[in-house]
């Protein structure tokens, strides 16, 4: 249930809740639902620059951004767009910069739904760049610049099994979300995606941990929303869930996803029905975590056939 190390300082949580939380919280004052897009950049952003440094987390933003546009409105470019994602994030596992990229690719996720207007791209893009150099200005200004520790350098097999894994799975995930799962159906994706983030050798067990982990949210949000339907109750309740769910991601992983999942459902709550999204955020979660162990086995496979070293070396770290 434990991951081993300490929560997060309440100064590094202070420091993402404002690179990540202001930004959409003033976009959306002045901009409306579109505002949300702030968030987008903000988050991966922040946690690219804390992996990688401002420059790296920059640039991995920006190309995420200008995907992210070419598959608003379009499924079938955002079919097309996906494995190409999927494979860069495999290529930049050659150099150990895959996480970042990962990071980004779970915000990318929400462009393939049409909760965002596509006929707006312009302000989109300039709410996007605000945002994004809003959270790296906070994040090098208030010293959490390359704070997580470098990502190690991926074997050419290895990095080619992901890759082509990552972008099948990404594929399948986005068209299986949009064709069956609704408005909020990019939930299968972004899950598939942060259940992909390095290190590979716990894949399974975070796998678990994650799904317990969103049962226990979603109960909680049910349960506050059967007790009381006040305004004031849920934006309260969203607000801070975020910084605890930062707070006990390095700690326990099952928390962060609870404290995430109660967060991102009292937020939505304000326009949709809670329990219609309680039901999609389950079913989702279900369905990326049977995608994701099923992917998982087949690269074990693969990579068994082509290097066991690798996979040796995958199921110690």
């Amino acid at each position: 249930m434990f991951e081993g190390g300490d929560p997060m300082p309440w100064k590094s949580v202070a420091v993402t809740t404002l690179a990540v939380a202001a930004p959409p919280a003033v976009a959306v004052l002045l901009f409306g639902r579109m505002g949300a897009v702030a968030f987008i950049a903000a988050l991966p952003a922040h946690l690219a620059a804390k992996d990688e440094g401002t420059l790296p987390a920059a640039l991995v933003t920006m190309v995420l951004g200008m995907a992210g546009l070419l598959s608003l409105g379009s499924p079938q470019m955002a079919l097309i767009v996906a494995p190409v994602l999927g494979i860069m994030a495999g290529i930049c596992g050659l150099y150990g910069l895959s996480r970042p990229v990962l990071r980004a690719l779970i915000t990318w996720t929400v462009f393939t739904s049409p909760i965002m207007p596509p006929d707006q791209k312009p302000l989109l893009f300039a709410i996007f760049l605000a945002a994004m150099i809003w959270a790296l200005g906070v994040t090098k200004v208030l010293g959490q610049n390359r704070t997580t520790g470098g990502e190690d350098r991926e074997s050419e097999e290895y990095a080619m099994v992901f890759g082509a894994i990552l972008a099948g799975g990404l594929a399948a995930s986005v068209y299986v979300g949009n064709r069956f799962f609704g408005v909020h159906g990019f939930w299968f994706p972004l899950t598939f995606v942060v259940l992909c983030i390095p290190p590979h050798g716990t894949l399974f067990s975070r796998t678990a941990k994650r799904t317990l982990g969103t049962l226990l949210g979603t109960a909680v949000a049910m349960g506050v929303a059967w007790a009381s339907d006040a305004t004031w109750l849920t934006v309260v309740l969203g607000l801070a869930s975020l910084p605890l769910a930062f707070r006990t991601l390095p700690w326990n992983y099952t928390l962060f996803t609870a404290f995430l999942t109660l967060s991102v459902l009292e937020v939505l709550a304000l326009v949709s029905d809670v329990n219609t999204l309680a039901l999609e955020r389950v079913s989702t979660m279900a369905a990326a975590a049977i995608l994701t162990l099923a992917l998982g086995g087949l690269g074990a496979l693969v990579l068994w056939l082509v290097r066991p070293d690798a996979l040796k070396a995958l199921q110690e770290s």
